[in-house]
């Protein structure tokens, strides 16, 4: 079973009622994010996502699709995480990615992995694999994720 949650649907600024960028979706045990605006963590316990995620995808970046990491990252070791994670972005984004990291995971309480992926290119597990694809967003050429589910065959 998969089960998707919008944690942020905003635009690059959130609202009262919604939150920038970030998606989470759970298939059987596992947990990823796609983006993570500014305040994912609290949409997170909002609405009861847990904070057990495996793989944060970044989609493109621009700051409402990221800023969100540092502060997801040291809520998690706040809460005593150990179990490491893996972080997903286009080209270029690994030094952003790790300014992010070093501010949010003081003394390295878990470990963080971080990939830059080319289109084709990302996370294939047993029964699933996420991988990017070029996509226009504005005047620029991104790279977002897809999941395809084998055993459902749909794409998300």
């Amino acid at each position: 079973m998969i089960r998707i949650t919008f944690l942020g649907t905003a635009a690059s600024r959130p609202t009262v009622g919604r939150n920038v960028s970030s998606i989470a979706v759970q298939r059987e045990g596992d947990l990823f994010l796609f983006d993570c605006g500014e305040g994912t963590q609290r949409q997170m316990m909002r609405f009861a996502t847990g904070f057990s995620v495996k793989w944060i995808f970044i989609t493109h970046l621009h700051a409402d699709h990221f800023l969100g990491v540092t502060g997801l990252l040291r809520t998690m070791a706040l809460q005593g995480r150990t179990e490491p994670i893996s972080l997903f972005g286009p080209t270029g984004s690994e030094r952003i990615l790790q300014a992010a990291v070093r501010l949010g995971v003081e003394r390295e309480k878990f470990p963080v992995e971080i990939n830059e992926v080319q289109p084709g290119e990302g996370l294939k597990c047993e029964g699933y694999q996420v991988l990017a694809f070029p996509v226009n967003h504005g005047n620029s050429a991104w790279v977002g994720p897809w999941l395809r589910t084998n055993a459902l065959g749909v794409l998300i």
